[in-house]
């Protein structure tokens, strides 16, 4: 149904085109009286007022005191008293235009209990508009359902109450031709119904009505996440009331889907989206996949901050699927890493149809492409079978490592024994050697009958893949699992939810994008600002390495300073071209470790491997910084990720190229936004103030409108012009369920067959298993209900130093169950160390 404005606007222009000059034109909301009873007084010129009939009935005195009773814009409406108003002083005034007109039979309209609507308005001979009524609301009657002539009485569903009853009251406005004014030259204030309260007034529609302000307003807060009801309730609160809004909550719902129809098309209307921030932002990459009938299929976007980011932390990438995030029900694939504060960054994300080999690929080398071909050094993933075969094909070069929380998993699904899943989880973390491992492996197996499983020897298969002797030396930014990934689903489930189409969906990415990146900036506040204390025995090396590292990176690195302290140097050989020292722990002379001192640019290496997979020197490179008396850490141990200046190479590129911020416009609008609240509060203290500053601020406003000029062309909608075709049809809705994320080998158990959580036979539960107290004994858990937590728990944590992370992890739960936002929100603590057996 069209609102009144449109309506009248259609109807003017269907008058325009009629040959009839004099042809009366009916403006209505809701259907009339417009056929039998309105065609008889549009024959002659009843209603009709010649310009000398008027001059008659007002007399000699038509034009006394007419200033006085001229009413020019909104702001003269406030200063009457529209309750008390007589008939004669409505007759008396005179309007420069209909529109204020109907703005003043409007609101007289709401002060007394009714509303009111364009009704039938007149031309002359010339086309021109010389007369206008408007009438009550319920003025007229319903029109009747006629089909092939005859009236429906059968109704699918409950007719909506009938409003119209025919009341006559009515303003009729004419117009003068000595002084262009409209005058009112007809007025009937008598009803044929019960007027309304005050309090029950504004809700009727022809009162309510959103103005520009208000809609920007509202799609201000749609766009940072507040909901609907939110917005109004913020409205309601500061106008102080309902009844003094302008508009009811569903009015905010019917603006809502009026905007998203007019943009058109879901997948387009995203698409355009993002070829507008193309536009505003140059170097973001945006790659969309359709299929052959023009639905959309796959969509990749990354912006020019995430390439930056890519070019300075991009040698670790991890990158997973979480569902649920949009009506669709499309996976979501986010690549994620690491910063230099130990933050999760995001370098791109994609919205894919599936999650086959061949989807992979394409976001693969959409991904190389945005990234100006540069491929990661290292990638983490959950062992999906599509994600290998991709990686292999697109980073052919880059390390692939498992997620070890998703190996436990599947350890504990498909072997279901708690002594294998112990003895696993040492071969997969502790700080074997090759040959050490791999004699511990064939005890584990051998000892417990499983040379011949299918899932253990494929699994030893892939042992470079996640055991740490064979993925020593390659770094990986403290990543073992992909719980970050899984931390970062967590917070975008705070910005997105499954009911988001997709140009919403892409918005509030955005959003949670930036309160990301604002995150750093804070951090990098707190790592330049201040001094940390020093509390290891050596200061010296203790404040070098504060005054390069980051405040996270430091914090990290500081455990290191006391344990050297526990090393001795056993004996050191002197080579050609390096120095060799063998070190030892206090108390333990048969483990020992090797530390080469590169002469030659003073490089220093160690056989732990740990500062080429960390990027941070082991404390076994700093015993021997301690006996070379060395105060100051060499620019070789430190890696420029994690010091202070790792965005050096780009900062100079961001504050000149596209990507700066423009803070003098910034500014400009918060200084301006401050005046206008100060404004506002004087102002409305007093009408003649309201009134004149009203009328500034409206003059003000169209001047700059008339000299903003639009960036892409004159009279052009970024959002609306925009090269890409808009026959890209929205993307299917997925119905399938959420794929278990439990890697590579899982095999899923028989659909409605439940199984023990001990023995994983099937017939009784962990209760009344036989196996419970000889295979939980000593710990409690198997007990509490958690086969896992037992499992986790057989370990002993004292040879392990793992992150706050990787400890939630393995107590059975992923960390962003019960750590939502410490996940994302608090940093991760890298595993600094590798567990020593």
């Amino acid at each position: 149904m069209r609102s009144e404005v449109e309506e009248s606007e259609y109807y003017s222009e269907e008058l325009v085109r009629a040959p009839d000059p004099v042809e009366v034109l009916h403006v209505d909301g809701e259907g009339s009286n417009v056929g039998e009873e309105g065609s008889e007084g549009f024959e002659g010129d009843e209603g009709f007022e010649e310009e000398s009939e008027i001059h008659d009935e007002f007399g000699d005195g038509f034009y006394d005191n007419w200033e006085e009773r001229a009413i020019n814009e909104i702001a003269d409406l406030g200063c009457m008293n529209l309750k008390e108003i007589t008939v004669e002083e409505i007759k008396s005034l005179h309007f420069p235009d209909r529109e204020v007109a109907f703005l003043f039979y409007n609101l007289y309209a709401k002060m007394n209990g009714f509303a009111a609507r364009r009704y039938r308005s007149r031309r002359n001979l010339n086309n021109e508009l010389i007369q206008q009524s408007f009438v009550c609301f319920r003025q007229g009657f319903r029109k009747a359902r006629i089909c092939d002539g005859v009236e429906v009485a059968d109704w699918k569903r409950e007719p909506k109450p009938e409003t119209r009853c025919g009341c006559e009251a009515e303003m009729r406005v004419h117009i003068d031709k000595d002084t262009g004014r409209w005058i009112v030259t007809y007025f009937q204030e008598v009803h044929n119904h019960k007027m309304l309260e005050d309090t029950l007034t504004f809700m009727l529609p022809g009162h309510r009505r959103m103005n520009s302000a208000a809609i920007d307003q509202m799609n201000m807060m749609l766009k940072v996440g507040i909901k609907t009801p939110q917005i109004y309730a913020s409205f309601v609160q500061t106008a102080g009331g309902c009844e003094n809004v302008p508009f009811l909550k569903r009015d905010m719902y019917n603006r809502i889907d009026k905007q998203r129809r007019i943009i058109g098309g879901d997948a387009s209307a995203c698409l355009k989206l993002l070829q507008r921030m193309e536009v505003e932002n140059p170097g973001m990459f945006v790659r969309h996949l359709a299929d052959k009938d023009g639905r959309l299929v796959h969509l990749f976007w990354c912006d020019n901050c995430s390439q930056l980011d890519y070019e300075i932390f991009g040698d670790v990438l991890a990158f997973d699927a979480t569902y649920r995030k949009n009506k669709y029900m499309c996976p979501l694939v986010v690549f994620s890493g690491v910063n230099h504060h130990n933050q999760t960054i995001v370098f791109a994300a994609a919205l894919v149809a599936n999650e086959t080999e061949e989807t992979y690929k394409w976001l693969l080398q959409q991904f190389l492409e945005g990234m100006k071909g540069k491929a990661p050094e290292c990638v983490i993933t959950d062992g999906h079978g599509a994600m290998k075969k991709a990686i292999e094909s697109v980073f052919p070069n880059s390390y692939h490592r498992l997620c070890a929380w998703h190996l436990l998993r599947n350890a504990t699904s498909n072997i279901s024994n708690p002594v294998f899943t112990s003895e696993f989880k040492k071969c997969m973390l502790f700080d074997y050697e090759v040959a050490e491992f791999e004699q511990h492996w064939n005890n584990v197996v051998s000892e417990l009958g499983l040379q011949d499983n299918p899932w253990v020897c494929d699994l030893y298969a892939r042992r470079h893949m996640w055991a740490t002797a064979h993925i020593r030396g390659n770094f990986f930014g403290g990543f073992r699992t992909t719980s970050r990934c899984e931390g970062l689903h967590s917070m975008l489930g705070k910005f997105v939810h499954s009911r988001h189409n997709l140009k919403d969906f892409v918005e509030q990415f955005f959003r949670c994008i930036s309160q990301m990146r604002s995150r750093e900036a804070f951090s990098d506040l707190q790592s330049t600002v201040g001094d940390m204390v020093l509390q290891s025995p050596l200061r010296s090396l203790e404040r070098s390495a504060a005054s390069v590292l980051t405040r996270e990176i430091f914090l990290i690195f500081r455990p290191m300073l006391s344990r050297a302290c526990t090393l001795k140097v056993r004996s050191c050989t002197f080579t050609a071209c390096s120095d060799i020292y063998s070190l030892f722990r206090s108390g333990d002379s048969a483990r020992e470790w090797r530390v080469s001192h590169y002469r030659n640019g003073s490089f220093f290496k160690c056989s732990c491997m740990r500062m080429e997979t960390l990027g941070i020197p082991c404390d076994h490179i700093i015993a021997v910084f301690h006996h070379l008396d060395i105060t100051e850490m060499p620019a070789s141990v430190i890696l420029e990720r994690w010091s202070k200046d790792a965005r050096s190479r780009v900062r100079a590129f961001m504050e000149k190229g596209p990507f700066c911020w423009d803070s003098m416009v910034t500014c400009r609008n918060w200084m301006l936004n401050d005046l206008c609240r100060e404004l506002c509060v004087l102002a409305s203290a007093q009408v003649d103030d309201f009134v004149d500053v009203t009328g500034k601020l409206r003059n003000e406003i169209l001047h700059l409108k008339s000299k903003r000029v639009s960036p892409i062309g004159e009279g052009t909608d970024p959002l609306v012009s925009s090269t890409l075709e808009d026959c890209v049809r929205d993307p299917q809705v997925l119905r399938h369920h959420k794929r278990r994320k439990f890697g590579v080998g899982r095999q899923p158990s028989s659909k409605g067959i439940k199984r023990c959580g001990i023995c994983r036979a099937v017939g009784h539960n962990r209760l009344s298993c036989s196996q419970r107290h000889t295979h939980g004994q000593g710990h409690t858990a198997v007990d509490s209900g958690t086969q896992r937590r037992a499992v986790y728990e057989e370990a002993d944590y004292g040879d392990y130093e793992d992150s706050w992370e990787e400890c939630h992890l393995w107590s059975g739960h992923d960390a962003s169950e019960n750590h939502e936002d410490e996940s994302c929100e608090e940093d991760h603590y890298l595993d600094v160390s590798l567990s020593e057996p």
